[in-house]
């Protein structure tokens, strides 16, 4: 008897908050195949209410990150295409260990020069030259967006992006932010770059919707992350004047921005030592200090009151090799312990100043904090897309060892193609 038949069957007589219970606790790939086993799951692991409870289950499993390598590093591109290793992993909360990776090589255009935006609610957000790529790994859903028009501009302006969700809505949108090149003599002081917001729904005509003229000259260039409901970003040290506004909100729901305080701690601090991120569903703001140690601090909103407390203060720097690159993700583990993923390796710190290595992969990837969701992106299911390794082996295989081994897997029994 197939498994389907069998789920059939014990569905009689099985009350349906029980069966509710049940499925909101399992992971991803078994909930796709399951929503075809009736009309009365498919209602059910599509409605949008059990995709959000079941999302906050994800969050309580574990800590997890996503890691995306482009071609460009991996010199993996070839004829009129290119791939992209995207690798997840989930930490466990009791071994501190990583149990398995998925590891997936995504065939993309190879003129788009695609960068990864923060993830949001397991989606991953892709800006290129020429479009914007949203995937949701788990469930092989994508889309490609257009990436919207700039015609106030006569030269290519520097773009910066956000992507997030709207707490009221509950919609997702794309945040573009066009700031006009620098003139030749340095002097941009009195150009203002405009933003426009992409939302996400099943129309496949929407299109991108003006917001108007950012009355703050952000840093485009520094990476966004999204927290409840707002992206935030970095002003521009040389070009904003006013040298008090660090840090700079947009409230999706409203679409208008709005500075921030800041640690007091950060006032004089550089901007490229700094990176921002979200701990605790807050806001975080990370500063390399004189000591090359990387302090953490989270953002408390009460009452509309902003204070900053200093929840981390983690060695950047031991035996004279750099652990903590340019570029890293960050999520709390129990019992005050914090894990960091940068430059393809996974750090474990504890409270004792105690320093482990979970993982290892490719140097060059670039990470990002992930847990995987039944959200979707009104797409299509992956067609063109190839899947690499499903790897479950205590020890890890790396990325840039996935693709050294390309032709040997393509043999191989774990390998599933798309075409």
């Amino acid at each position: 008897m197939s498994s389907t038949r069998r789920l059939r069957q014990n569905d009689h007589g099985v009350p349906h908050d029980l069966i509710e219970d049940i499925l909101v606790k399992l992971p991803v790939k078994s909930l796709v195949r399951f929503k075809y086993v009736s009309q009365q799951w498919f209602r059910l692991i599509t409605d949008p209410r059990f995709i959000d409870i079941h999302l906050s289950n994800q969050w309580e499993k574990g800590p997890g990150f996503v890691t995306a390598s482009s071609s460009r590093s991996t010199r993996c591109g070839a004829g009129s295409r290119s791939y992209m290793f995207l690798g997840s992993m989930v930490v466990n909360r009791d071994t501190y260990t990583i149990p398995h990776s998925d590891i997936w090589l995504v065939s993309v255009p190879k003129d788009n020069r695609y960068g990864m935006l923060n993830s949001c609610d397991g989606i991953l957000c892709f800006h290129g030259r020429f479009n914007i790529w949203l995937h949701n790994p788990a469930t092989k859903e994508y889309r490609f967006l257009p990436s919207g028009p700039w015609t106030w501009c006569s030269c290519r302006p520097h773009l910066g992006w956000g992507f997030g969700r709207d707490l009221v809505t509950k919609r997702y949108k794309i945040v573009r932010l066009c700031n006009p090149c620098p003139s030749e003599t340095g002097q941009d002081h009195q150009h203002h770059g405009h933003c426009v917001v992409f939302t996400l729904d099943s129309n496949p005509n929407a299109c991108w919707k003006t917001i108007g003229e950012v009355p703050y000259k952000i840093d485009v260039f520094s990476q966004s992350v999204y927290v409840n409901g707002a992206i935030y970003w970095f002003t521009n040290e040389f070009y904003h004047l006013n040298q008090a506004e660090v840090i700079v909100m947009f409230d999706l729901h409203d679409e208008k921005f709005q500075a921030i305080p800041h640690p007091s701690s950060c006032s004089n601090k550089s901007r490229g030592l700094m990176q921002l991120g979200t701990l605790r569903e807050c806001l975080c703001l990370a500063h390399e200090d004189v000591d090359s140690l990387l302090n953490i601090w989270i953002m408390d909103k009460q009452q509309q009151k902003i204070t900053w407390e200093k929840l981390y203060c983690i060695e950047a720097f031991r035996n004279g090799q750099q652990l903590i690159g340019p570029r890293f993700a960050f999520a709390e583990h129990k019992g005050g312990t914090l894990l960091v993923c940068t430059g393809g390796v996974v750090y474990l710190f504890k409270p004792n100043n105690e320093i482990s290595c979970l993982w290892r992969g490719d140097k060059y990837s670039r990470p990002t904090a992930f847990n995987e969701s039944l959200v979707h992106v009104y797409g299509r299911t992956v067609t063109q897309f190839k899947r690499g390794v499903f790897a479950r082996t205590e020890s890890l295989v790396p990325i840039y060892k996935i693709y050294k081994d390309y032709d040997s897997i393509q043999k191989s029994a774990q390998y599933q193609g798309f075409k």
